[in-house]
């Protein structure tokens, strides 16, 4: 008794300590890390006045398809476009968007742009912040 008693006050002690550590710990990667975001001043640098040129220098990843979404639908589906929080496009729509214009980009991959924009973005969506 006296054994069990002491190995759930120990599994109890290493909850708690891995439980405050993860809570004091920064988050890295995800949506907010430098990977998902590409600012003005990094679109400027490439000297291209499109943002679709800039951003296939920088982020190329962003901008490829995978393959078809699925069985049914063979089209190929790339990054939806997204700006004040409304669809504006796929991709096609960053040759339209000129790189001065812009604050910064963001990548919200699939599963947090469903969860951020609802469903039908199956290849993540690159959200425009403008000036």
């Amino acid at each position: 008794m006296k054994l069990k008693t002491l190995l759930l006050a120990g599994l109890v002690a290493i909850t708690i300590v891995s439980a405050t550590a993860c809570a004091m710990t920064p988050a890295t990667g995800g949506s907010s890390s430098g990977r998902n975001r590409v600012s003005g001043d990094e679109l400027a640098a490439t000297n291209s006045p499109m943002v679709y040129e800039a951003l296939s220098l920088l982020r190329p990843q962003w901008m490829t398809s995978r393959g078809a979404v699925s069985m049914d639908e063979p089209d190929f589906a790339v990054a939806n476009i997204y700006q004040n929080g409304t669809r504006i496009g796929d991709i096609e729509y960053l040759k339209q968007v000129y790189v001065l214009d812009v604050d910064y980009l963001q990548f919200w991959p699939p599963g947090e742009a469903g969860a951020r924009f609802g469903m039908g973005n199956p290849r993540g969506v690159i959200e425009i912040f403008l000036k």
